[in-house]
C-alpha cells in the first residue's frame, strides 16, 4: 500500500468512526437516534411556520440525498432538475404511526448503505464524505425544531 493508499484508508477509518457516532452516540451534539426516537408522528410533521419544513421533511430530504448518492456511484442515471425538485422535502402522504415508522427505517437503511459505500476500498469518497456534513446541518435543524415545540433537549 502506497502513501496515498494508506492515506485513503485513514480518511476511510475516520470518516467511518464520525458517521458510526453521528447515529448512535452523537459527535458533541445528539445523534440521529437520539433526535427522532420519542417524536410522535404529529411532532415529526410540525410546522413553525406553512413555508417551513418539518422534522419529517428534513428526514425525507436526507434519505432522498442518501439515497441517490449510493445510486450515483454504481452508475445510476442522473435526475433532471424538475425530478429532484419534486422528489426533495417530501411532505408525508399520511401522518400515522406506521409511515413515520417506515420513514424512519427508510433513514436507517440509508445510513447502513453510506456506511457500507464508506467501508468500501472500491469507491470514492468523493460524493460520500459530504454527506456528513450535510446531515449534521440537517440535524441541527431538526434539534432546533425539537425545541421550538417545547420538546426538552436530547442527551
Amino acid at each position: 500500500m502506497n502513501a496515498s493508499e494508506r492515506g485513503l484508508a485513514m480518511e476511510r477509518d475516520a470518516l467511518l468512526a464520525l458517521w458510526d457516532e453521528s447515529w448512535t452516540e452523537g459527535i458533541w451534539f445528539a445523534s440521529w437516534t437520539q433526535a427522532l426516537d420519542g417524536l410522535t408522528p404529529a411532532q415529526a410533521a410540525w410546522r413553525p411556520k406553512p413555508d417551513l419544513h418539518s422534522i419529517w421533511q428534513l428526514v425525507a430530504h436526507v434519505i432522498f440525498w442518501r439515497e441517490y448518492t449510493l445510486d450515483q456511484i454504481v452508475g445510476g442515471p442522473k435526475l433532471a432538475d424538475d425530478e429532484v425538485a419534486r422528489r426533495n422535502f417530501l411532505e408525508p402522504a399520511a401522518v400515522s404511526d406506521p409511515a413515520w415508522r417506515e420513514t424512519r427505517e427508510r433513514l436507517a437503511a440509508s445510513h447502513r448503505g453510506i456506511r457500507a459505500a464508506i467501508a468500501d476500498s472500491a469507491r470514492p469518497l468523493d460524493r460520500l464524505r459530504y454527506h456528513l456534513a450535510h446531515d449534521a446541518n440537517h440535524l441541527g435543524q431538526i434539534l432546533y425544531l425539537r425545541r421550538l415545540q417545547g420538546l426538552g433537549p436530547v442527551a
